[in-house]
């Protein structure tokens, strides 16, 4: 049984609160369960599961989303994807295991819905900070932290083009496309070589009468799978290469693969201007599908806009009916008083994506950028977090917490020269992170799970048969 911390007796509380209940806060949850803590989980929905509810006022959700990552790595810790999920499972299949997880370890029951915070202060400091928090229908509460859950694909970008309040057609971001049926008979260009504008530019290519795709430079780009097998799963190691490649170290490995692409100007792409770590890959088989077959088109970078004619920066002027904006998201802590956070490039400034410097009790899950697994990767953060509530509680490791927060600066970029852009602001190396974990379990005596670790949170899967499938599951 989970027992509750008890902190010394005063009026301060001892609840926390996690604003949201998609991916990331139903992981913080199920981590405060495990360690006793005591918490509320609102969310300003009517269900859980954030983005992946297509419904949802705001959601960046469209009918043609995959996961980007693969079943076998893409999942919760110590909670697998179902086995007849295909390699890259669907949204709704998506948005189906995660209202399972929650369903599955009673957290939905403890969700309070239709619960929207507007405004969360801090009054006191150290250990003996309370939040205040207000929600829209006027409630007020008083929590020991508040653990910021919102996600990070629901404040959009655009662009600065001269030009744009001019265009005579219809001019979106990318959180605002949802179907084909929105290019059919089109002339569409598609801005941005993300996961959701390469998806999108797909879609154009299929259901408009002209689908471009816009980038500011050349990109690398990569197949879903080669040989058969996510090609995520041999760039980390997961999975072999066949046996005339074995042996072989990450480098290799990765020109290998690379190499199974072969030269991206044959696609009418320009060569990429920086080495495949230094920005995000594009990960797609049916974008260069499209461009192989002519279905989809090539742009260098919008130049400005006048009515109908787009200027491309290479002299060509060409006429759209739809323009989708495929240029990526910002990151506000809005209930929180602006000048108590540092933002840079669009996104709060924290330590270790997890703590927000010289404010105590905020936390934060699942802003940072790792090609990597995201929600394995919210859970090993949620530790640190759990660590630093015990610590305030009880006392628990309080000088290791003490230094991970004030004194440890490991460089999360280590490795990587990144281009600079607003997305790359908090994207970390994936080797980077991980020996950073390994660091504070080691060092910090801070508890992080492993990946495959079915009995972590096992005794919290509130039905015996579901807790048995789960750790038997292939």
């Amino acid at each position: 049984m989970t027992t509750h911390f008890i902190p010394e007796k005063n009026d301060l509380p001892d609840t926390y609160l996690i604003v949201g209940a998609g991916p990331a806060g139903l992981v913080a949850a199920r981590a405060f369960m495990r360690a006793g803590i005591k918490f509320d989980i609102v969310e300003k929905y009517h269900e859980v599961g954030g983005i992946w509810n297509i419904e949802n006022e705001g959601s960046p959700m469209y009918k043609s989303c995959n996961f980007i990552a693969s079943k076998k790595r893409g999942g919760f810790i110590g909670y697998p994807m179902p086995d007849h999920f295909m390699d890259f499972p669907k949204w709704t299949e998506i948005r189906e295991y995660i209202h399972m997880m929650a369903r599955d370890y009673g957290i939905d029951r403890q969700v309070e819905f239709g619960r929207e915070v507007v405004s969360a202060v801090p009054q006191g400091e150290g250990a003996s900070t309370v939040w205040n928090v207000a929600f829209k229908n006027g409630e007020t509460r008083r929590y020991r932290g508040v653990i910021y859950a919102g996600g990070h694909e629901w404040q959009r970008y655009m662009p600065e083009i001269d030009g744009m309040e001019t265009f005579e057609g219809r001019l979106i971001h990318s959180r605002d496309y949802h179907s084909t049926v929105e290019f059919d008979g089109k002339r569409v260009l598609v801005i941005g070589a993300g996961n959701s504008g390469v998806d999108i530019s797909s879609d154009a290519a299929v259901a408009a009468d002209f689908a471009a795709l816009s980038t500011r430079r050349g990109y690398w780009f990569l197949p879903k799978q080669v040989f058969g097998v996510p090609i995520t799963e041999y760039i980390d190691g997961t999975e072999e290469l066949p046996a005339r490649f074995a042996g072989m170290d990450f480098d290799e490995r990765i020109e290998v693969l690379l190499s199974l692409v072969g030269d991206l100007t044959r696609f009418g792409l320009p060569a990429p201007d920086h080495q495949l770590t230094e920005t995000h890959p594009i990960v797609s088989n049916t974008v260069l599908h499209n461009l192989s077959h002519g279905r989809l088109s090539w742009r260098p970078d919008v130049a400005k806009i006048d009515g109908a004619d787009v200027h491309f920066k290479d002299g060509r002027v060409e006429q759209y009916d739809v323009i989708v904006c495929a240029t990526g998201y910002d990151i506000t802590v809005d209930f929180v008083p602006e000048d108590l956070l540092e933002y840079r490039n669009g996104r709060p400034v924290t330590h270790l994506s997890t703590f927000f410097p010289g404010v105590d009790g905020l936390y934060a899950v699942g802003i940072m950028h790792v090609a990597d697994n995201g929600y394995q990767n919210f859970d090993e953060f949620s530790q640190m977090i759990v660590a630093d509530i015990k610590a305030t509680l009880t006392g628990e490791n309080a000088e290791n917490v003490r230094i991970l927060k004030e004194e440890y600066r490991p460089d999360l970029k280590k490795g990587i020269n990144l281009v600079d852009t607003r997305r790359n602001e908090n994207q970390y190396s994936g080797p980077a992170m991980h020996e950073m974990l390994a660091h504070v379990q080691s060092e910090f005596g801070i508890v992080i799970p492993e990946w495959h670790d079915r009995a972590f949170y096992a005794d919290l899967l509130v039905d015996a048969d579901r807790r048995a499938r789960v750790m038997t599951a292939a």
